[in-house]
C-alpha cells in the first residue's frame, strides 16, 4: 500500500525480511522461526486496523514464495512480559532495537497506548488477543459491489 510505502519501519522489514530469505537459501533452509509474541500480534492487528484499513495480523505458520520457505510463530501465544521474565532468569541478554526511529514508531505508539488501557482495564490485551478467534464475518459489513464492479 502507499502507506506501506512511506513507512521507514514496513521497508526496514521488508529489507531484512529478504536477507533473512537469502540467507535461508544460502544454507539451504526452508524453515523460518521468528520470535513474535502475543503483544506483537496484538499490536500488529491494531497498526493495521488503524493504519492500513485491514483486518489483519502475523500467522503462526505461512508459507511463503509458492512454499519455498516455511514461516513458523511458535511464541504468539505467550505474552511479552513473560518472555521477558524467563530471560532475565536464565540470564539470557535483552536486546534493545537499535532503530533511531523506533521510540516514535506506529509500533511504539500503539504498545504504550495498548499498555496504558491494560492498566485500566486487566485482560483487554488478552480479550483483543482472543477475538482474532471469534470472529463473526455475518456481522461485518459486506462490499456492495465485487472488486470488478458488479452489483453482488
Amino acid at each position: 500500500s502507499d502507506f506501506n510505502r512511506k513507512n521507514p519501519c514496513f521497508l526496514c522489514t521488508r529489507y531484512r525480511r529478504q536477507c533473512i530469505y537469502q540467507l535461508a537459501e544460502q544454507h539451504c533452509c526452508n524453515k523460518i522461526a521468528y520470535g513474535h509474541h502475543k503483544d506483537d500480534i496484538i499490536e500488529t492487528l491494531l497498526i493495521n486496523i488503524f493504519f492500513g484499513r485491514e483486518i489483519s495480523t502475523m500467522m503462526p505458520k505461512q508459507s511463503v514464495f509458492r512454499g519455498k520457505f516455511h514461516i513458523i510463530r511458535p511464541l504468539i501465544y505467550i505474552e511479552e512480559a513473560l518472555l521477558k521474565k524467563f530471560a532475565l532468569e536464565q540470564h539470557f541478554p535483552l536486546l534493545n532495537n537499535p532503530c533511531t526511529t523506533s521510540e516514535v514508531s506506529k509500533r511504539k505508539y500503539i504498545k504504550d497506548w495498548l499498555n496504558r488501557l491494560e492498566n485500566e482495564n486487566k485482560g483487554l490485551k488478552e480479550n483483543i488477543f482472543k477475538a482474532l478467534f471469534h470472529v463473526k464475518v455475518d456481522y461485518l459489513p459486506q462490499r456492495l459491489f465485487s472488486s470488478k464492479g458488479k452489483k453482488r
